[in-house]
């Protein structure tokens, strides 16, 4: 049975055959080790029960030990070995990736040219990782249009970006589902077996020289799985070199395979074509029996099993060494320094020292609006959600507070309407976005890495998409509650009103961006928020006397934007007012304690001399915070 995916690959649609690459890459890395360089946490238990050599011993593990390999164009290699062997490890050392916490020696070149830095391989490969990471919203046209627009080179047009993007999804059997989201709730998004070609078709967009692949089939069935590698096969046929890991591919899928290179406890076993394979293992006493799965058996015979620990090392040993004096590994090592020689002195591959942006600022930002747009779009539950809720709240508080009395009562009424006001605005715009990084950071990280598009860039789209609703909710309630509580009507105190709630709205949205980015997940971001919030509410000179707050616990005071906005809410709504009655005029007993508006801000301790330094310390808050998050998302985006 001949796998649709393939079919398509080897048809000619149009009468017009698929691109070629123009240039061919040989990969080489020679005498490559790798050990880990991480400065172990160990607790005090353990350093009464490890002594300081097993402590040096852990952190100069070998991982991989004197490796080396070439790989070639219009073919597939593929690393395989038992769990713990060094796969991805090796892969991720030729391709210089997630080595912050290794010390690599070795020498690793292309064409020849010796590669020094991850710019240099990059700027001529592409990685499709294990996990597939896509805006779910998005379907898979939309993806890869993204992707086009912001990596292809400068000199595309939009034209030939979007033809590129036709012809990939062509290449990779994508057309009949490339208007389906990928994901997205309560709908059906695409198979596993689409969204991993679209993970290839997302590297192949800028025709990449060399393509690695950290476990294609990684959690596929096997019939997906196959029609993966087949589609892998197509790609290496069109000129890539193509170098992947992969994890007990079955029998069909390790036919597809043009070299093998086989790891165990992080040495090199066998490396060459399938045929070789089988005779090197065969003298080494290991023929692969009739009808059995060869890959299971390589990974099988080369695994280290603890409970046969003596008899797995010396098996593992002897065929290491077996190659090692093989006429295999000679041959190796003087193809390797062969095409170092055939390439000496040319340059048949141009090389960016520097991975650059492929777009410039602006557009960046005008695509990820452009796609930020198109997720709202699609998930328009949570904006309802909130503007449902918004609006019952301001009713029930405008049912509860209705036609508000200016007396002795009514002002514990409207102060506390007011801080409610504050409050509910404060907590519903930081739930609506603590979700927001901690849910896109690996999505994030992945993309600022390849270069699609800079961290501020990033950044400022939030900002911008997020400002319009954290405008119109904030204005929507103050104007249900205002009017119905029947607050201060003087002069422009309602549109003061609607002012003072946005900027606690922004406040607390800075806020809440803050905590999203510092947090791992949004279950600790929800966790952390009540706790950092309530001091912010006790400083807000209701709860607490504004004089009365301890000295050391004034910065906290400082960073309250409820301390500023509650001072500004209760000046707005009581300055000028020359009367306060009794709450029972026609008793001749009855106490005035508040004369008129000054006597009330005057027992709350606020001044209405600092209205104008109150807004510029609350527009202060709201651009501090948003630079500690986004300090914080550039820490996070340097991370490999």
């Amino acid at each position: 049975m001949t796998d649709p995916t393939v079919e398509l690959l080897n048809s000619e649609p149009n009468g017009v055959e698929h691109k070629k690459i123009d240039k061919s890459v040989t990969l080489t890395w020679k005498n490559l080790n790798v050990r880990s360089n991480n400065k172990l946490n160990i607790s005090i238990l353990d350093k009464f029960k490890r002594n300081n050599n097993q402590h040096m011993n852990e952190k100069n593990k070998v991982i991989i030990n004197n490796v080396s390999g070439i790989a070639k164009s219009n073919e597939i290699l593929a690393i395989m070995g038992a769990s713990g062997a060094g796969k991805t490890s090796l892969l991720n050392a030729i391709n210089f990736r997630n080595n912050e916490s290794l010390k690599i020696s070795g020498e690793i070149k292309v064409n020849g040219h010796l590669i020094e830095s991850q710019d240099e391989i990059a700027s001529i490969s592409g990685y499709v990782q294990q996990d597939d990471l896509f805006i779910g919203a998005l379907s898979v046209k939309e993806n890869l249009i993204f992707q086009a627009m912001l990596r292809m080179d400068k000199q595309c047009s939009t034209v030939e970006r979007l033809k590129r993007v036709e012809e990939v999804m062509k290449d990779l059997n994508l057309k009949k589902c490339e208007n389906i989201p990928v994901s997205i709730q309560d709908k059906k998004g695409i198979s596993g077996g689409e969204k991993r070609r679209l993970a290839f078709a997302c590297e192949v967009l800028t025709d990449p020289l060399i393509l690695f692949c950290d476990e294609p089939t990684s959690g596929l069935d096997s019939f997906i799985a196959l029609s993966v590698v087949e589609c892998m096969k197509s790609l290496a046929m069109q000129g890539r070199t193509i170098i992947c890991t992969i994890h007990q591919p079955s029998s069909e899928i390790f036919e597809l395979f043009d070299k093998l290179c086989l790891l165990t406890e992080g040495r090199l076993a066998f490396i060459g074509s399938l045929n070789q394979s089988f005779q090197f293992f065969e003298k080494q006493g290991y023929r692969v029996p009739v009808n059995y799965n060869p890959a299971d058996y390589f990974i099988k015979t080369l695994a280290h099993i603890p409970s046969d620990k003596e008899n797995s090392l010396n098996r593992i040993n002897k065929i290491c060494q077996g190659f090692d004096d093989s006429d295999l590994k000679k041959n190796l090592v003087k193809d390797i320094d062969e095409i170092s020689n055939e390439y000496k002195g040319k340059e048949s591959i141009h090389f960016n020292m520097k991975f650059e942006y492929k777009a410039n600022f602006l557009t960046q930002m005008y695509w990820l609006l452009w796609r930020e747009i198109i997720v709202n779009i699609r998930s328009p539950v949570a904006l309802r959600v909130q503007l449902i809720q918004s609006i019952f709240i301001a009713l029930l508080f405008g049912i509860i507070y209705f036609q508000l009395k200016i007396n002795q009562k009514g002002i514990q009424n409207i102060t506390s309407l007011l801080f409610l006001c504050e409050s509910n605005n404060s907590f519903g715009s930081i739930f609506a976005v603590l979700n927001t990084f901690p849910a896109e950071i690996p999505i994030f990280i992945r993309e600022h890495q390849n270069r699609m598009y800079r961290v501020v860039s990033y950044f400022l789209s939030k900002v911008f998409i997020d400002l319009p609703m954290f405008i119109l909710i904030p204005t929507i309630f103050v104007t249900i509650i205002y009017w119905m509580s029947d607050l201060n009507k003087e002069g422009n105190r309602f549109l003061i009103c609607i002012g003072l709630i946005i900027l606690v709205a922004q406040c607390s949205v800075s806020f809440g961006t803050f905590l999203s980015t510092v947090a791992p997940n949004t279950s600790t971001a929800l966790s952390i928020t009540g706790p950092i919030l309530a001091p912010f509410m006790i400083f807000s000179g209701i709860l607490l006397n504004s004089e009365d707050v301890p000295t050391y616990f004034l910065m906290l005071r400082y960073l309250s934007w409820f301390s500023y906005a509650t001072e500004n809410l209760l000046v707005n709504q009581f300055e000028g007012i020359e009367s306060i009655s009794c709450d029972h005029p026609d008793d001749p007993n009855c106490l005035r304690r508040f004369e008129k508006g000054d006597e009330v801000l005057e027992f709350y301790k606020l001044d209405p001399k600092n209205f104008n330094i109150n807004i510029i310390c609350m527009c202060i808050l709201i651009v501090g915070w948003r630079l500690m998050a986004f300090m914080v998302l550039l820490i996070k985006s340097r991370r490999k």
